[in-house]
């Protein structure tokens, strides 16, 4: 039996030049969720049919057509894309090709409107017909823009300035395109995550690692790989398949019923240095203790490894902080060596 349905396709521009040329475990990580926002952004109620790798194929059931709707739909999706974007100017920790270009994503959509009857396979039920593979071959279209929104003649009427004939197999579309790049004017402001260093220093100490800064980087920075090398911690909980980032929490299970939250922070290093750092409240006599990894690569291609602490007091505090330094010394330097012999044992995060 056909219905009558819109058909909605949000599609990530610049997705195959990005997967092919960066980082492929952070890019992946990336994508989803920018689709994830995309799907939760949803305001129209659309059903989700299927996600094609860089897009999400989405429909409507409808004897009618709300044009009003569909362009606050498509608006409200166009804000958050770029918005989460825009975050990774201020909230990126990582250096790999994924996570600094990823500003260079676009966004664009194709809706479509027309009958549709749906296909079952086992628990499965997608919609199906010449609909359906009309609004995906609109997505290779002759649009001089990076990001727009076609809207072809079944949805509304077609606007002459901006009208495309696109000829197809199985015959021409007409369509209108809507340019999108206005709407960056309504995105809202995003704030630099502070990254003031509290005032003591309680440990720094600098060490050679066999591998380069950015592989390093990766063994420090993702937390898949944390319990391979700190001492102590017992479990490590964090949002899984999410690209670390400044603001992130986690929570790590020590002494096995202590739990310390700790949230990632910057600072300001030299611009041929990488810097992770972690902050928390959780330290008995502390009001905040950060600790930073700063990278710097050698002209061998190691890394020099500098590992720096650092506390802000509680009242009284202050008289711990020789305690402190010991005990943090000793934890610390026993990280640093099961960091190495992970790395001299042939680690590497490109298996």
């Amino acid at each position: 039996m056909t219905q009558n349905a819109i058909l909605f396709i949000p599609d990530i521009s610049g997705f195959t030049e990005f997967v092919h040329h960066t980082d492929i475990s952070h890019s992946r990580h990336i994508v989803s969720e920018l689709l994830e926002l995309l799907i939760d952004t949803n305001t129209m109620g659309l059903e989700l049919a299927e996600i094609e790798g860089d897009a999400l194929f989405m429909y409507k059931l409808d004897s009618q057509v709300d044009v009003s709707a569909l362009e606050k739909q498509i608006e409200a999706m166009y804000l958050a894309f770029h918005a989460h974007i825009k975050r990774y100017e201020y909230q990126r920790i990582c250096h790999c090709g994924a996570c600094s270009s990823a500003y260079n994503l676009k966004i664009k959509f194709v809706v479509h409107y027309g009958e549709i009857e749906f296909i079952e396979v086992k628990d499965s039920k997608k919609p199906y017909g010449s609909h359906v593979i009309q609004i995906h071959r609109l997505l290779k279209n002759d649009v001089p823009l990076k990001e727009y929104a076609i809207f072809t003649e079944s949805v509304r009427p077609v606007n002459e300035k901006n009208k495309l004939i696109a000829a197809y197999d199985f015959g021409s579309i007409t369509f209108t395109y809507n340019p999108l790049s206005h709407l960056k004017e309504k995105l809202p402001e995003i704030e630099p995550i502070p990254n003031n260093v509290p005032k003591h220093k309680l440990f720094d100490e600098t060490q050679l690692v066999k591998i380069p800064a950015l592989e390093l980087y990766e063994v420090i920075s993702n937390f898949d790989y944390r319990l391979l090398w700190t001492k102590g911690v017992n479990k490590l909980e964090y949002e899984k398949n999410k690209v670390n980032r400044a603001g992130q929490k986690h929570k790590c299970l020590v002494n096995k019923n202590e739990q310390i939250e700790q949230t990632t922070v910057k600072k300001t290093v030299n611009k041929n240095q990488l810097v992770y750092g972690e902050s928390t409240t959780n330290v008995p006599f502390t009001k905040r203790m950060n600790n930073y990894f700063i990278l710097e690569e050698t002209e061998e291609g190691y890394t020099k490894l500098r590992v720096e602490v650092f506390a802000d007091f509680k009242p009284f505090g202050i008289f711990m902080k020789w305690l402190m330094k010991k005990n943090i010394k000793k934890i610390i330097l026993e990280n640093i060596k099961e960091l190495t012999h992970l790395i001299d044992s042939g680690f590497s995060t490109k298996k």
